[in-house]
């Protein structure tokens, strides 16, 4: 909970750990090795084993150190073999410090490592306005800070609308959204903006 990548939710008799956006990003890129279920089953055997004092800590932890070490191996053989097989493609400039944004399998991200600017291609802000990020729209957000969707739909009314889709960044370099909405009326437009 410290480092964001999990939230306590629920009243004083029924608590529950639900993952933060940080967490889920985290969960999609760990090995699959460590998201199985059996997994969780088996530490939460070898823990109890532990308290009854049928397993020794140390071996549990033994365990785990190794299996970690070699989950960090075969992910750094990868990396390289990834690194010399394919090229990610640049899609734009990062808005926030200007390097260059790859798109990757699972999003557009910020090929300077300290940049935190990351598009993910299941974007939970276009899932709720009914619409899918693609390349097409990433490249817009990138050029001019902004693009057009037609067609997004309001889960309050379940209509439909036009608006500009704004890209800026926080401090850190985490992408932001927000929406300019089509005023027009009868030919006069303010270009969405609110009046001064």
């Amino acid at each position: 909970m410290q480092r964001g990548f999990i939230e306590r939710k629920g009243d004083r008799k029924t608590r529950h750990l639900i993952a933060t956006d940080k967490g889920n990003a985290l969960i999609t890129v760990m090995p699959e090795q460590i998201q199985s279920p059996s997994m969780t089953a088996e530490w939460e055997q070898k823990l109890l084993g532990i308290e009854r004092g049928e397993y020794e800590a140390a071996d549990f932890m033994d365990g785990i150190s190794g299996m970690i070490a070699g989950l960090v191996a075969t992910y750094e053989k990868a990396k390289g073999a990834d690194a010399l097989m394919s090229r990610n493609k640049v899609i734009g400039t990062c808005p926030h410090c200007g390097a260059e944004v790859l798109e990757k399998q699972k999003g557009w991200f910020c090929s300077n490592s300290e940049c935190r600017f990351i598009l993910w291609k299941d974007s939970a802000y276009f899932t709720k306005i009914g619409k899918r990020l693609t390349s097409q729209i990433v490249e817009r957000l990138l050029k001019d800070g902004r693009a057009r969707l037609k067609d997004c739909k309001s889960q309050k009314t379940g209509k439909t609308y036009n608006a500009d889709i704004l890209l800026s960044t926080e401090a850190d370099g985490r992408p932001q959204f927000s929406m300019e909405f089509d005023k027009r009326k009868g030919g006069n437009s303010d270009g969405g903006k609110s009046p001064r």
